[in-house]
């Protein structure tokens, strides 16, 4: 479970972004083929919050839907599953543009 380890790492940026005030909401966005977990992820941030500046933070979680980009047809399309051919040209030629990422959008802090 490579969550906690993510968490460790995102609790560093946190703290550092926050400069020791109180963070009520941490919003992350994750890509459906990130290889994150988000309810994991979840379990884990509220495990490490505790004795932080995130201790009564609520975490939002975006999930990225998988998007390609056609070379063929030049198309842009949201995928389901692992069928990566274009949805419109059927071409097998395509690049993934969303979806792997895995990133704080904005972290709210207490005044």
């Amino acid at each position: 479970m490579h969550e906690l380890s993510v968490v460790q790492s995102m609790m560093k940026i946190v703290e550092e972004v926050s400069k020791g005030k109180e963070v009520t909401k941490l919003v992350v966005k994750i890509g459906k083929m990130s290889g994150i977990e988000p309810h994991f992820l979840k379990e884990s941030f509220d495990f490490f919050k505790e004795g932080t500046v995130c201790e009564t933070a609520e975490m939002e979680i975006i999930e990225v839907d998988v998007r390609i980009k056609c070379f063929g047809c030049g198309n842009e399309s949201d995928i389901k599953g692992f069928d990566f051919h274009c949805p419109i040209c059927g071409s097998e030629k395509t690049k993934i543009i969303a979806g792997e990422e895995m990133h704080i959008e904005y972290i709210e802090v207490k005044e």
